[in-house]
């Protein structure tokens, strides 16, 4: 039989005697090493442990090298807004009074509005009471008298008769010596009386959060209840006595008709402190000033005011809920910062569905936070990094006015005012002259 020198298909190749011919030499030394490799034992290998080791165990505990909102200062504010006074006052036909006075804005026999001497967007209502010889006037009292409302007095007395004077030299009604007198004792009667308190929230996520918070329990246990979304909340809205309401500041005042004047004093410091506040307010009608007999100007109590604030206040502060309390935030993308919440929230697996981008993120997280996501947050990060309503609530608000600015503001605003006037003369006169010359 001829032999043949390839293997047949049942013949097995080794690999380590290739059919090429090698020398004996090299032939016998890989046999010599096959056989050492036989009959040496194997190298014991460490038994794995019985339970499965968790992955929180291969890294140290999550922790923050950034202390969140440490250097936040909220923002302080409680004040007088509007007011309606019924002052005695002989005067003809608000129709005929209105007639040729660029200060009025007349529509019908009952809407008057008087401009502010401050900027003629700014008006207060007049209404003639008792045939032509009582005046109700209704403004905001600041806005009036110095172009904005997020700061000013507690006091009712002095800025309400300043606020009178000015309406009548609007109207171009002089009153007597008599009802002057009255004016400056203070003889006139409050029929509304709005107290508001602003709380600084801090971050837009915090303020959008409280006013959710607040919406979820008003609809829960206030008896005259109506809200705009997430924007105003009302309790006893339709009631002739009072009503208490809570709105987005910084959100209002960025509507159409509703900002600041260029020449207000402080407008830039005022709109970068109002920045995510929401400002709570407690609407004081007729009756109920009649009632507990705060209708006399002269019987205002601060202290009183505050009290009826604090109970609302109090009322708030049990809604439930957490918000974020991490500086840097909005740095993130809305997709992290999902993630980052809900791993604070104790989703472990928050950023492991994507192992592919889980170092990135953990990169960006720890740059713009300082939060590290691996392992699992431990309960003093997760103390830091979320707050309660409560907390955002008693943080954010504190009775105080600001009786040592109100002249500043007052002063400030006719100076603004008047320096404008003044440029506006002068680019006149220049303009007459220019045409002259040419």
């Amino acid at each position: 039989m001829k032999s043949s020198a390839y293997p047949r298909k049942h013949q097995s190749i080794n690999p380590r005697w290739p059919f090429s011919a090698t020398s004996p030499a090299k032939r016998a030394s890989v046999a010599i090493g096959s056989a050492h490799k036989l009959t040496t034992p194997k190298r014991v290998m460490p038994q794995q442990p019985a339970t499965a080791v968790k992955p929180t165990m291969r890294f140290p505990l999550a922790t923050t090298a950034l202390q969140p909102a440490l250097a936040w200062k909220p923002f302080f504010s409680c004040l007088i807004d509007t007011v309606a006074v019924l002052i005695d006052v002989d005067h003809k036909s608000l129709r005929k009074i209105a007639q040729n006075n660029p200060n009025i804005t007349w529509n019908g026999n009952y809407l008057f509005e008087v401009h502010s001497p401050f900027s003629a967007t700014i008006k207060a209502r007049v209404f003639s009471r008792e045939k032509g010889t009582k005046l109700m006037i209704e403004a905001s009292l600041p806005k009036f008298l110095t172009g904005q409302n997020i700061v000013g007095l507690e006091e009712l007395l002095e800025p309400c008769k300043k606020l009178i004077f000015a309406v009548l030299e609007q109207m171009r009604i002089e009153p007597t010596e008599v009802e002057r007198r009255k004016i400056n004792c203070g003889k006139f009667e409050m029929t509304r009386v709005d107290y508001a308190l602003h709380c600084d929230c801090g971050t837009p996520e915090r303020a959008a959060a409280v006013m959710a918070a607040v919406r979820s329990l008003m609809h829960a246990k206030a008896k005259d209840f109506s809200a705009y979304g997430i924007e105003t909340v009302y309790a006893g809205q339709h009631s002739n006595r009072w009503t208490f309401r809570i709105y987005r500041k910084d959100l209002e005042i960025k509507k159409r008709g509703r900002g600041l004047p260029a020449n207000v004093y402080g407008r830039d410091y005022l709109l970068a402190k109002v920045q995510n506040c929401a400002r709570m307010e407690l609407v004081l009608r007729a009756p109920e000033l009649k009632r507990l007999g705060l209708n006399d100007p002269m019987a205002w109590n601060i202290e009183e005011a505050r009290q009826r604030m604090q109970v609302w206040l109090n009322r708030l502060s049990t809604a439930g809920g957490v918000v974020p309390h991490i500086e840097h935030l909005n740095d993130l993308t809305s997709v992290q910062q999902m993630k980052l919440l809900l791993w604070l929230g104790g989703n472990l697996t928050a950023f492991t569905n994507s192992p592919t981008t889980f170092a990135a993120t953990r990169k960006t997280i720890l740059a713009k936070t300082g939060i590290e996501i691996r392992g699992e947050p431990s309960v003093k990060l997760q103390r830091c990094a979320m707050q309660t309503i409560r907390e955002v609530l008693l943080q954010g608000t504190d009775f105080k006015s600001y009786a040592h600015k109100w002249d500043s503001l007052c002063q400030g605003a006719v100076t603004d005012d008047t320096r404008s006037r003044q440029k506006m003369v002068a680019a006149k006169h220049f303009n007459r002259h220019a045409k002259a010359t040419i």
